[in-house]
């Protein structure tokens, strides 16, 4: 059976509740709510379907790819968009960033399986409106954040596997960056 899957670097607690509260304001002013779904997160490998028999065999691959990767401190500055169907919170790439979702492509990469490798443009950000957008919506929605300062940071000291229940994103593996240790849900 085939499970739906993400690769995602969360924020800590703190700056999760802080755009999770930008999000909730966000829906409650223009009554968009899709975006405060999934978790607080940027998105390192987009959702893709995997067979859950390979699970473990995946948490191993990806444990393995990126091992040897540092933490890093993830900025994250002010707005911005998608056409006029995403609103987010910029996070600003940098080398660990970067390095750390081209070792996830990799992954994917060597696979060499078309229906999970998505070659796609990186753009890292956190989404806080998306899917129920429309064009009069949007207008009102960049308006209110075209200008709006926000600046933050944090520790990316681990990214996080998510599995769909058909409800809801779940966590089954945290991997350590700068850290040897088995990840978590291993």
């Amino acid at each position: 059976m085939k499970g739906l899957y993400l690769i995602a670097l969360l924020p800590g607690a703190d700056i999760s509740e802080q755009i999770h509260e930008i999000r909730l304001e966000c829906s409650e002013k223009f009554d968009v709510y899709k975006a405060l779904r999934p978790p607080v997160h940027i998105t390192l490998y987009p959702p893709f379907y995997f067979d859950e028999a390979n699970e473990k065999r995946l948490i191993y691959v990806l444990h393995q790819q990126t091992r040897g990767l540092s933490s890093f401190t993830q900025l994250i500055a002010n707005f911005g968009h998608f056409r006029k169907e995403v609103v987010f919170v910029n996070a600003l790439n940098s080398p660990g960033l970067t390095s750390l979702h081209e070792s996830i492509i990799a992954v994917f990469r060597k696979a060499n399986d078309k229906q999970v490798f998505k070659p796609v443009a990186f753009h890292p950000h956190l989404t806080i409106a998306y899917r129920d957008i429309t064009p009069e919506k949007f207008d009102r929605i960049w308006g209110e954040y075209n200008n709006r300062e926000y600046k933050t940071s944090f520790i990316a000291d681990h990214f996080t596997l998510l599995k769909h229940d058909r409800i809801k994103w779940n966590p089954i593996a945290n991997f350590k960056l700068g850290g040897t240790g088995q990840p978590s849900g291993w």
